[in-house]
């Protein structure tokens, strides 16, 4: 649980000022400090990134009233109607998956004997 309320943290006061990698640095040092199991280190820094996230893009769709959703759509050629939260979701899962990959890279670089 600390995990998650860390990377959350850590994920959305990045957010609005550093680059896109940012919750895979968040990762790496939670997975190194708080080394645990693999299977919940990975899934709480995922949730808590993620969840930041999604937090972070809602303030941006909200705050140009869905325009660059509208572009983004047509990047990828998507319909651009409705289709703002299903982006949120997108990037909510991309951010969260950066920060838990990150999480396992720093937890495979733990010591695994203390001194």
């Amino acid at each position: 649980m600390m995990i998650f309320l860390l990377a959350f943290t850590a994920t959305l006061l990045g957010g609005f000022v550093c680059p896109w990698w940012w919750p895979a640095v968040v990762g790496v040092v939670l997975g190194f400090w708080k080394a645990g199991r693999h299977s919940r280190t990975f899934t709480f820094s995922a949730l808590g990134s993620g969840l930041a996230w999604g937090v972070v893009a809602t303030f941006y769709q909200l705050g140009n009233h869905g325009l660059l959703a509208g572009k983004v759509a047509a990047i990828f050629h998507v319909p651009s109607g409705g289709y703002g939260s299903l982006l949120i979701l997108v990037t909510a899962m991309l951010g969260g998956l950066t920060a838990g990959f990150g999480t396992l890279l720093g937890r495979g670089l733990a010591p695994r004997y203390k001194l």
